[in-house]
């Protein structure tokens, strides 16, 4: 059964309850004023009371009145946004309640745990609920006959249980006291049920809660991968674009210069005006010169040409907040997609620690050895990444790496430390 449905089992039981309870009492106003005026005993009556009950009849219609009131607005009311009207329900219960309670001379204060079962978790704010509880608290406290009768003159209703035996007094007693018993067990049982759920409501927000905060660091994470890659797909249409150049300059003007080279070294080797030759071989020589510094243009604009130390070196130059000890060891004839590898990874590291990290030192590692490129990147931070293996920028590096049948091993001792092993022998021919 669910904590709602028993919520909701008890607050009926307790309805049930008092209602039983109240109509019991209310037997007992009819019955005993009844019997007195019956047994023509009222003078006998009169002089063992304090104070004249109320018109019992008129009492009993208020009650049962004030109880239907009371029930109609705990079973029809519908939570409404309006806290106005919400506060003036919670009062009109409150009035009920005390209603009821005078008009069974302050013997019975169980409909008190029923009004409390009913707002109780109707109150989302804290603080209400507890100024709530601690209100209904004091009334159950001074909803006394002791109390209330120091200022409002009312019969006592054990002076009403006088005409009646001693057995009968404590077999009526009994019963009362039994079944406000067990509507305080039910209370009881609602607000144990009741108060389980909001710790298990409190729990799973507490859940909810860490998981947005989760998807919110992994929403953050994609977005600057998103934005790196944005980043490099514009280098790599700039690089395009190079290239287009570079193969236009190869394919158009390389061309040209080498038809006129061949057409001015055909002049050279049929002309027999000696006056001309040194003008042509000038031309010649011209052409050439043009010619190579078109090669070493096309070379300087083709994607090859990419300076891994230097571009590495300026990341590490625009760090913020940190500063970096960079060491570089390769050559510079490393294959363009290895070079792209190891600037993104690199752009990554740097990039988590600027995110992640309360280091303000960082080691950074570029080494070619004979069998094996190795890179280190290091922080003195005391902070954990979330990058722990199984993040999104942790899983590209991975990913990257593993292309070249490298690994990655990443610790957290004294610091965050990647460390990636790429072997040379398993790079791909024609990278």
């Amino acid at each position: 059964m669910s904590k709602q449905k028993s919520l909701i089992l008890l607050k009926m039981l307790m309805g049930i309850l008092n209602f039983a309870i109240l109509t019991f009492l209310a037997v007992i106003i009819l019955y005993t004023i009844g019997m007195v005026r019956a047994t023509y005993t009222a003078r006998s009556f009169l002089n063992h009371i304090t104070y004249l009950p109320m018109n019992p009849v008129k009492t009993v219609i208020v009650m049962y009145v004030a109880l239907f009131t009371l029930v109609a607005i705990i079973n029809l009311r519908q939570q409404s946004e309006n806290s106005i009207l919400n506060q003036t329900i919670y009062i009109l219960e409150i009035i009920l309640c005390g209603i009821i309670i005078c008009c069974v001379y302050m013997e019975y204060k169980g409909i008190i745990f029923l009004v409390i079962a009913d707002i109780v978790v109707l109150i989302r704010d804290k603080t209400s609920q507890k100024v709530f509880l601690v209100i209904m608290g004091l009334i159950y406290i001074f909803a006394d006959y002791d109390i209330i009768s120091l200022g409002i003159k009312m019969v006592s209703f054990q002076e009403l249980l006088n005409v009646y035996t001693v057995r009968q007094h404590m077999l009526m007693t009994g019963i009362l006291n039994f079944l406000s018993s067990v509507n305080a067990i039910a209370f009881i049982a609602y607000m144990i049920i009741y108060m389980r759920s909001q710790i298990k409501e409190k729990e799973r927000v507490t859940i909810l809660n860490q998981q947005l905060a989760e998807a919110n660091a992994q929403l953050s994470e994609m977005n600057n991968q998103l934005k790196d890659y944005a980043a490099m797909q514009k280098q790599m249409g700039e690089i395009e674009e190079r290239n287009r150049i570079a193969r236009e300059i190869h394919d158009n003007v390389g061309h040209l210069l080498s038809r006129a080279l061949i057409q001015t070294g055909a002049v050279i080797a049929v002309s027999r005006d000696e006056q001309t030759k040194p003008l042509l071989l000038s031309i010649k020589e011209t052409l050439d010169c043009a010619m190579n510094n078109i090669r070493n243009s096309v070379h300087d604009l083709h994607d090859e040409s990419v300076d891994l130390e230097q571009t590495v070196r300026e990341m590490t130059e625009k760090a913020e907040g940190y500063t970096v000890s960079y060491e570089y060891d390769m050559s510079q004839d490393l294959p363009k997609e290895l070079k792209y590898c190891i600037i993104s990874i690199v752009k990554e590291a740097l990039s988590n620690v600027t995110r992640h990290s309360d280091a303000d030192r960082v080691k950074l590692l570029l080494r070619e050895h004979p069998a094996f490129y190795q890179i280190l990147i290091q922080d003195n931070g005391k902070c954990v990444h979330p990058g722990d293996g199984t993040g999104i920028g942790i899983t590209n590096m991975r990913q990257r790496v593993e292309t070249f049948g490298g690994t990655i091993d990443i610790r957290t001792e004294n610091g965050y430390r990647i460390f990636i092993h790429i072997p040379k022998a398993d790079i791909p021919a024609g990278r």
